[in-house]
Parts: structure tokens; sequence; C-alpha cells
């Protein structure tokens, strides 16, 4: 059964950017100009945070929620 670590994505309409943090994460600071661009860094540097907070990055999974405010028309 895989460890499931969560990682909240929330939309900044001002900045016009994705950003993402985790408290299952400990140092993740990511922004990126779309969600699926997000998700791509987040998976890039997991296993290296896992790894720098003492967790072998094998067998985890993430899990993302993800937030977005829109104003109606």
């Amino acid at each position: 059964m895989a460890d499931t670590r969560h990682v909240q994505a929330t939309y900044d309409p001002d900045a016009g950017v994705w950003w993402a943090e985790s408290d299952d994460l400990p140092g993740l600071v990511s922004e990126a100009p779309t969600l699926d661009a997000l998700v791509d860094r987040v998976m890039a540097v997991a296993g290296e945070l896992l790894a720098a907070n003492g967790t072998a990055p094998a067998g985890i999974s993430l899990q993302f929620s993800v937030t977005r405010q829109v104003e109606p028309a």
C-alpha cells in the first residue's frame, strides 16, 4: 500500500499562476503557469524533498487538492 502525501494546489488569479504547498513535503515551494506544469514540477522535486527529510521516496503517492476561485460573469 502506498504512503499518500497531500499537496494543495491553488490558483492565484492576480499573479496568474498556480502554486503548491504541503505539510507532508517540508520545503515544497513551487509555482507554474498551468496546473499540469505545477504537477510536473512537484513530481520532479518530491523525491528529493522526501529524501532530504529522511523518507525513502519508494512507495509514495501524491494526492493533489485543487482550489481555484472564479467570479461569475
